[in-house]
């Protein structure tokens, strides 16, 4: 059977030198080395976060995309990104789960991103249903997605987590994947 595919890996060290301290296997650099890509991190590229942003907004809403209040944005476009783009996916995630039809500062940890955000997450007239799929998301973001740690964390069973988790129509297992 004739299979054409193509390979594509990423890396956040530069190769070359694990290579010779001996901790990459020099031939396997050597096949994925065909056409090498490099992309600067997300801090050397602000322009890039609105646009990431709402693109991860659209990508985690469960019904209509919200938008993104210009107070957020200008938040998000001034922190360092050490997690690169994998922490401003999370961010966005957690943004979506905890904000309205429209996303602004409210939604961030009062630390998070380098300055106090205020807000609390738990907001009049807020649906103990909607509290509660809050929650299972949050939980499945801290655990990276592992059903058994949430269901332990949150004192249920693991059915009860599968159950909430169809219920409420949140992302399955394969959407937690690296984090």
């Amino acid at each position: 059977m004739k299979v054409d595919i193509r390979v594509i890996a990423t890396t956040n060290r530069p190769l070359a030198p694990m290579i010779e301290d001996g901790r990459f296997r020099a031939d396997l650099y050597y096949r994925l080395n065909v056409i090498p890509l490099g992309l600067p991190p997300l801090r050397e590229r602000v322009g890039d976060v609105a646009e990431l942003a709402a693109h991860f907004a659209g990508l985690y809403a469960h019904a209509e995309t919200p938008r993104l209040a210009a107070e957020f944005l200008a938040r998000l476009e001034q922190h360092a990104w050490p997690g690169n783009v994998r922490e401003l996916a999370n961010l966005m995630r957690r943004a979506v789960a905890l904000g309205g039809p429209e996303i602004g500062v409210d939604v961030l940890d009062p630390a998070e991103l380098g300055s106090a955000a205020g807000g609390d997450r738990l907001r009049p007239g807020l649906s103990l249903g909607e509290m509660e799929r809050r929650l299972f998301e949050l939980t499945l973001d801290a655990t990276g997605g592992n059903r058994s740690r949430a269901a332990a964390m949150l004192g249920v069973s693991l059915r009860t987590v599968r159950n909430k988790i169809r219920s409420f129509g949140l992302p399955g297992r394969r959407s937690y994947a690296g984090q």
